[in-house]
Parts: C-alpha cells; sequence; structure tokens
C-alpha cells in the first residue's frame, strides 16, 4: 500500500493538471474515503449516506481542480501589470525559479519606493507552455490585460557539471500607446533582457538573482518610457529616479547597465521638462525653475526644455532678445516646428520683420502634423497677450496668419487680418505687411465666398 501510494503522489506531482492526472487523483481519493470509512464503526453511518458524502467530496474536488488548472488572474485596475510566464521542465527547476526568481522579483519590487505601481502576476507552470511565442503572448493578454510580460523557460542540464539554463523574452503591451510605439518599445525592452543564462547549480541562487535584477530594470526602464508616453510623466519620474540612482548605486555594472544608463539623462530630461511646463502653465515659477533646471542640467539640448526656457525667458524675465537665443540652439536640435513659430513670433514682437516672414515662409511651405496643436498653442498665447498689451497691431497680423494658413479658421483669420489694418493703417512701418494682408483678404474671402 505505502509504495502505491509513493507511486500515487510522484504522479499527481507530475501531471496532476492533465485530465488523466485528475482521475487518477480522483481515484485516490475515493479510494482514501472509502479507507477511512471503513475504520468507522458498523451500522453507525449508512454507506448510502456517506456515498452521497464522498460525491460531493469529489465534486469540490473537480471545481478546485478546474480552478487551478485553467484560472489566469487578471490585472488590477491602475497598475501597471508585470507579467511572468517562464516555464520549468521539472519540479526541482520550478521551485528554484520561484524562490531565487520570481520571489525576488516581488521581494525587490515590495522594498522599493514604486512597489505600490506594480500587480505582479505568475501564470502557472502547468499553462505556460501554451504561451511561449508572441503570438500566443497575445492570447494571454487578451485574458490578463497586462503590460509587460517576461515569457521563456528554465532547464537544468548535465553540461560537466549541473547548470540552469534561462532563456527569456519580453512583450509590451503598454496602453494608450500606438502599436508602433509600443513594438519600439518591446525592440529596446529585449536588448536590455538576460535573453540567455547559465550558471552552475552551486550558483543557481547567485544567477536567478541577478537575472532577476536585471529584469527589473528592464521592466523600469521600459514601463517608465511607456508612462510618459502614455501622459503619465510623474510615474515615468518615479520609475527613471528610482532606476538611476540603482544603477548608479551598482559597483559592477553590466552591459544592460551601461546601455540603460546611457538613455536615462536625455529620458529623465524630457520628463523634467514636461513637468516644468505643467508647472510653468500653472503660474507655478518656483516649480517650473526647478524643473527647468533639472532638464537642462541631464541634457543641455533637450529641445523640449530649450523652448519652455525660451518662452520663460519671455514671459518671466521680460527679456525676447535672451528668449531668441535659446530658439538658436533648437535649430540644430530637432525637425519640430515649434521653434520656428516661437522665433517668427520673437521677430515681430521685436520689429523684425523681414526674418519673420522668412519664417512665414517656411511655415506655409511646411506640414507636419504637430503644426496644428502648435498653432493652436500660439493663438491661445496671442489672444491672452491681447488682453494685456495695446498698441502691438504686429498680434493681430501673426494671428490672422496662424488661423489662416495652419488652423484654416476663415473668420478667425478675417477678423485679425481687418483688425491689423485698422491698427496699423497710420505706421509706415507695416506698409509690406500691409500689401500682405490686403492680398490674404481676398483669397479668405473667396475661399469663405464671402464679398
Amino acid at each position: 500500500m505505502e509504495w502505491f501510494l509513493n507511486k500515487g503522489e510522484d504522479f499527481i506531482k507530475n501531471h496532476f493538471y492533465k485530465w488523466y492526472g485528475f482521475l487518477v487523483s480522483s481515484i485516490l481519493l475515493a479510494t482514501f474515503l472509502l479507507m477511512f470509512y471503513a475504520l468507522l464503526p458498523q451500522d453507525k453511518v449508512r454507506f448510502l449516506w456517506y456515498a452521497y458524502g464522498m460525491v460531493s467530496v469529489e465534486i469540490i474536488f473537480l471545481c478546485y481542480w478546474l480552478f487551478v488548472t485553467f484560472w489566469v488572474n487578471k490585472c488590477k485596475k491602475n497598475k501597471t501589470g508585470l507579467i511572468l510566464a517562464v516555464y520549468a521542465d521539472s519540479n526541482e527547476v520550478e521551485q528554484n525559479l520561484k524562490r531565487d526568481f520570481i520571489d525576488t522579483i516581488k521581494k525587490t519590487l515590495s522594498d522599493t519606493k514604486i512597489h505600490d505601481v506594480f500587480d505582479v502576476i505568475v501564470v502557472k507552470n502547468h499553462l505556460v507552455p501554451k504561451y511561449n511565442s508572441l503570438s500566443t503572448i497575445n492570447k494571454l493578454h487578451a485574458k490578463i490585460k497586462g503590460h509587460i510580460y517576461i515569457y521563456g523557460e528554465t532547464k537544468k542540464r548535465k553540461n560537466g557539471d549541473d547548470e540552469y539554463f534561462l532563456f527569456l523574452n519580453g512583450f509590451v503591451a503598454h496602453r494608450p500607446v500606438a502599436k508602433q510605439v509600443s513594438d519600439n518599445l518591446a525592440k529596446d525592452f529585449i536588448s536590455t533582457l538576460p535573453q540567455s543564462v547559465n550558471f552552475k547549480e552551486e550558483f543557481a541562487f547567485q544567477g536567478f538573482s541577478i537575472s532577476a535584477s536585471v529584469v527589473l530594470k528592464s521592466v523600469k526602464y521600459v514601463v517608465g518610457i511607456a508612462s510618459f508616453i502614455s501622459g503619465n510623466p510623474l510615474l515615468a519620474t518615479r520609475l527613471h529616479e528610482d532606476l538611476k540612482n540603482e544603477l548608479q548605486t551598482t559597483s559592477n555594472k553590466l552591459p544592460s547597465d551601461i546601455a540603460i544608463l546611457k538613455k536615462l539623462n536625455s529620458q529623465l530630461a524630457e520628463e523634467y521638462s514636461i513637468l516644468s511646463r505643467y508647472y510653468f502653465v500653472s503660474s507655478d515659477i518656483v516649480k517650473t525653475r526647478e524643473f527647468l533646471d533639472k532638464a537642462l542640467y541631464l541634457d543641455p539640448n533637450c529641445y523640449s526644455g530649450l523652448i519652455l526656457e525660451s518662452n520663460f525667458a519671455f514671459v518671466v524675465d521680460n527679456d525676447p532678445k535672451k528668449s531668441l537665443g535659446f530658439l538658436r540652439k533648437c535649430r540644430s536640435v530637432s525637425n519640430d516646428n515649434t521653434w520656428r513659430f516661437n522665433e517668427a513670433f520673437l521677430y515681430f514682437w521685436l520689429g523684425n520683420y523681414p526674418s519673420a516672414l522668412k519664417q512665414c515662409e517656411k511655415l506655409k511651405k511646411a506640414n507636419f502634423s504637430a503644426d496644428r496643436d502648435v498653432a493652436q498653442e500660439v493663438v491661445d498665447f496671442n489672444q491672452n497677450l491681447l488682453q494685456r498689451v495695446k498698441d502691438k497691431p504686429i498680434l493681430h497680423f501673426w494671428l490672422a496668419f496662424n488661423y489662416y494658413f495652419k488652423l484654416n479658421n476663415l473668420p478667425m483669420a478675417l477678423q485679425h487680418a481687418e483688425l491689423f489694418l485698422v491698427e496699423a493703417n497710420t505706421d509706415k512701418n507695416y506698409l509690406k505687411l500691409i500689401d500682405k494682408v490686403n492680398g490674404w483678404l481676398v483669397s479668405i474671402k473667396l475661399e469663405g465666398k464671402w464679398k
């Protein structure tokens, strides 16, 4: 009997999640219940009623088996789902993987300031073989709705001595991120993962722990970028600041550490710049200056930081020439047209109309997808400026240009073009601009079918 039970136990451990594993387990359970009934005093319990109890226990056992065999947890809302689907090809390997790799990831996250960010879900080992490729991971994603997936396998093999072999891959499904961006994130993620690692059995703990540490660094980096793109710079900054501090204090840096560090400064600079812009719009000058200084310290060529520094110089320092100086640094940094809009405005403001008109001609020919959004910001800013500044008819010219050529808002273009003509009519400095506006008015009225 003991031999039979031992064999049954081994069979259940290795095959419990198969249908025949359930069948054998069910038979063993029924055998145990019958043995227990044999120990009861005779005539105390009717066998019929005991049989009903046995059937109930078997039904409960079936429900339990179905649950543990097929159920997969879903990610919690407002959390970043980190899904671990790494297959172990034996019970021994599975125990080591859980104890030294998965538990290291969980413990490390729980010990950091970002423990509230992640929801770590471990896919049961018997289910993992179903999700060992990119196409099947997409099926898993449909069930779990996670964000970052680590999948692969672990094996123990003879290679002289017993060695563990760990193979990992990654998948990014962060939302709301466009598919192309998500694909690029996935490439970045995979490039920093320890895709193939092997170590001797005697170093199993160190090998799994180091691998877990590398995985977490990659996760923080990629989730931070995804959060930034998704419009959550606060979370992005938390993740990347934590990661940078960790990498800087690591004495023996891995190649992946160095690769991430090279990218972190420019990424953090962008994140600080976005936060600075938020405080700038909120009129919190102290916070604006604090985060803007951080951004430009990490990356003196941070485009969004230079744009904001230019705005800061004009609005806060009241120094348009200083503002223009920052924009000149932008020319070689980005193909984005924001600097060109701002430079045209500053030239108009300073009375350098020929230079301003050159930029206007270039803006008319340019057709960047972001131009419309920038133009909307320009008109919002200048509309507000008109309420505070008097005797600046050039603002109406600039507004008419943006409404007509960039926003295709004919009524507003007509309104500001006519206001410019009224206010600039007696100023000889505006003669060339008046001629341009008269030409615009003819086109605007024809397009709008106005007399």
